[in-house]
């Protein structure tokens, strides 16, 4: 973030994820859910759920598995960026505040993710 992070922006995500492995959840033994904030240079991290995210992501566990394996490519992001003009978006979240930082940060988790 120091290297990265800019200091009049901010941006925070927050991911939910149901039907989780029970090695994953806490008291609740289905869900799951993490998020962070990113305010200018500094993130913080966190395990739960918060409602105020710029980006609220809740869905299946196995079904966004896939997509957090997924390295954007530059094609990739060129092909979706393609699709989504040719089509109109059901998604209501606004990306246009987050960070481009972010897609290599998710690429760097993605090839640990397991």
């Amino acid at each position: 973030m120091a290297a990265h992070g800019e200091t009049d922006k901010s941006f925070s995500v927050c991911e939910v994820f149901t039907d989780a492995p029970a090695d994953l959840t806490g008291a609740d033994t289905t869900t799951v859910a993490w998020h962070f904030r990113i305010v200018g240079k500094t993130v913080t991290v966190g395990e739960g759920e918060i409602s105020d995210a710029d980006m609220p992501v809740r869905a299946d566990y196995q079904t966004i598995l896939p997509i957090a394996r997924l390295v954007y490519t530059p094609e990739l992001i060129a092909q979706r960026q393609q699709n989504a003009s040719q089509v109109e978006e059901e998604s209501t979240i606004d990306r246009s505040n987050m960070p481009t930082y972010l897609v290599e940060l998710h690429n760097r988790m993605a090839v640990i993710t397991k």
